[in-house]
C-alpha cells in the first residue's frame, strides 16, 4: 500500500479505538461490540481482496451490501430498548464531537481526487458538503450542550441536516460507480471504495456517521421526554 492508504487505514482504526474508549469510559459492555466489529472488519477485508464487491456489472452493485448490512444493524439497535439504556449513560457531547472525524475523511477524499482515484463530485470542491458537519460539530457541542441545560431542538435539527449531507454523498458515490445506473460520467469512476483499505469508508466510517446521528437524535428525544416528565411531576 502507498502512503495515503496507510494513513487512511490508521485513521480509520483510530476512529474505532475512540469509539471503544468511549464505550468503556461510559461503563458499558464492550466485548460483544468488539467481537462484532472484528468479524465485520474481517468480512470487509475478505470481500475487497477477493474482488467480490469490485464487480459493478450486477444491479444493484455488490458494494451496496457494504452499506446495507451495517445500516440495518444500526437502525435496529437504535430502535431497541438496549440502546435506550446505553444512551442514558453516554454524555451527549461525546456523540456530537466525534462527528469531527468527517473533516479528516473529506481531506482524504480530496487527496484521492488529486491522485485521480475518485471523481470531483465526491469532494468538497464538487458536490460533497459533508465537511460542514465535521466543522460545526465542536460548535454544536459548546453552544447547545451545557451542564445546566441541553437545547434538544437545535441539536435534532443539526443531526437531520447532517443526515441529509451524509445521504447526499452516498447517493453521489453510488451514481458515480460504473454501473447501468451511473449518472456522473466524468472520470475516474468510483471504484476505489471496493478496494482495501477504502472499503472501510462505506463499511466503517459512513456507518459510524449514521450511527452517531441516529444515536444523538434518540438521545435528544429521550432527554425531551425526561424533561417533560420532570416538569409535570
Amino acid at each position: 500500500m502507498d502512503l495515503m492508504n496507510w494513513f487512511f487505514l490508521v485513521f480509520t482504526l483510530i476512529c474505532l479505538l475512540l469509539v471503544i474508549w468511549g464505550v468503556l469510559r461510559a461503563g458499558l459492555p464492550v466485548k460483544k461490540f468488539i467481537m462484532l466489529l472484528v468479524a465485520w472488519l474481517g468480512l470487509l477485508i475478505f470481500l475487497s481482496f477477493k474482488g467480490i464487491i469490485g464487480d459493478f456489472s450486477t444491479f444493484p452493485p455488490r458494494i451496496v451490501l457494504v452499506l446495507l448490512i451495517p445500516f440495518s444493524i444500526i437502525i435496529w439497535f437504535t430502535l431497541s430498548s438496549q440502546s435506550t439504556i446505553y444512551l442514558k449513560k453516554i454524555p451527549p457531547e461525546w456523540i456530537i464531537r466525534l462527528q469531527s472525524f468527517r473533516i479528516i475523511v473529506e481531506l482524504f477524499l480530496w487527496w484521492a481526487f488529486l491522485d485521480q482515484l475518485i471523481p470531483l463530485q465526491m469532494t468538497f470542491e464538487g458536490r460533497n458538503f459533508d465537511i460542514l458537519v465535521g466543522l460545526t460539530a465542536p460548535l454544536v457541542a459548546v453552544l447547545w450542550v451545557k451542564p445546566s441545560t441541553i437545547q434538544t431542538a437545535p441539536i435534532i435539527i443539526w443531526n437531520i441536516f447532517g443526515l441529509a449531507l451524509l445521504f447526499n454523498i452516498v447517493i453521489i458515490a453510488v451514481l458515480s460507480m460504473p454501473t447501468p445506473m451511473r449518472y456522473f460520467m466524468n472520470a475516474p469512476p468510483n471504484t476505489l471504495v471496493a478496494t482495501f483499505p477504502w472499503v472501510l469508508l462505506p463499511g466503517i466510517l459512513v456507518a459510524l456517521a449514521l450511527a452517531l446521528h441516529l444515536f444523538s437524535i434518540k438521545q435528544m428525544l429521550l432527554i425531551r421526554k425526561e424533561n417533560r416528565q420532570n416538569s409535570h411531576a
